[in-house]
């Protein structure tokens, strides 16, 4: 049985963000082949955006599409990570110029990157721009001592 004392140390909350537009590339995490955010062809763009440090814990966030995407079909993301496609967003629409916060679930990670995936039905997208946002502390990180 452990004495457990007051704790004396405080953490700033730490922030990753991710701007993409729908004609820039990355090379999809999963099938190892470069893609276009706008042209996903009724298959994911997986996309491993931003990397969080062992014993992460997501404690806020938000996808803000600042121009909606413009194509005919449905242009979706979710926010996840390797263990969960939608752990933190579930087919947020691109379509729409919105900021939505993410879900928070009190997972803590062993180190997992934060994960996007795309999805357009067909049609490519002529214009849009969304931002992912992350912010999350780490279990036993201090940034000041507190004196009492």
């Amino acid at each position: 049985m452990s004495l457990l004392k007051a704790a004396r140390t405080a953490q700033y909350p730490l922030m990753a963000e991710f701007t993409f537009n729908f004609d820039d590339t990355a090379v999809d995490t999963v099938a190892g082949t470069t893609k276009t955010f706008g042209s996903t062809y009724g298959q994911s763009m997986v996309f491993d955006a931003l990397g969080l440090p062992p014993n992460a814990n997501v404690i806020g966030g938000e996808i803000v599409v600042e121009t909606a995407w413009a194509t005919s079909t449905a242009a979706t993301i979710s926010v996840g990570d390797s263990g969960s496609a939608t752990r933190y967003a579930s087919a947020v629409d691109l379509k729409t110029a919105a900021r939505t916060a993410l879900t928070l679930t009190g997972f803590r990670g062993a180190g997992e990157n934060i994960r996007l995936a795309v999805n357009a039905t067909v049609a490519n997208a002529t214009a849009g721009k969304a931002t992912v946002r992350v912010l999350y502390t780490v279990q036993n990180r201090s940034s000041e001592v507190q004196v009492a």
